[in-house]
């Protein structure tokens, strides 16, 4: 019988696809990883909802306020994630790593912000300066690890 998490490829970036500087993240996280590292949006395809809804079902908060790096045995978010994609980028560069390459499927990058809810105002959403250093101080103060899978 195959196990539910086969029909997804590892490692997953998941990234909010409603803010500009975080789909243009996810992308160059894509390219530099000569397209190994998957990526989905939190808000974009059936596929990224099936996946977050088998990693995070015991996961007490809102997921979505962070990016997570998914491997198969734990998710890891915003600054613990980001030294995850770093160690994954220089050990697939170096070819100490070998994952096989993803297709990107149904990607909505987004170019503009949905400012829309307290969120974005508060935490940037934009490619201008100001919006960036709020995401990245952000992602720095804030992180997450869970098991799943296990």
């Amino acid at each position: 019988m195959e196990k539910e998490n086969d029909k997804f490829h590892f490692p997953v970036l998941i990234y909010d696809n409603y803010c500009s500087s975080c789909s243009k993240f996810a992308n160059v996280i894509y390219q530099l990883s000569k397209k190994k590292i998957e990526i989905l949006g939190h808000f974009d395809i059936e596929r990224s909802t099936e996946l977050k809804e088998l990693v995070f079902s015991n996961y007490p908060n809102d997921p979505t306020r962070m990016f997570w790096y998914v491997k198969r045995d734990r998710a890891y978010a915003s600054r613990k994630g980001l030294v995850q994609v770093i160690m994954d980028l220089i050990g697939i560069n170096l070819g100490l790593i070998r994952y096989k390459n993803v297709q990107l499927v149904d990607q909505k990058f987004s170019k503009a912000c949905y400012i829309g809810n307290n969120f974005y105002s508060r935490y940037g959403c934009g490619d201008d300066t100001k919006s960036v250093i709020k995401r990245i101080s952000y992602l720095i103060r804030n992180t997450d690890s869970i098991r799943w899978n296990a």
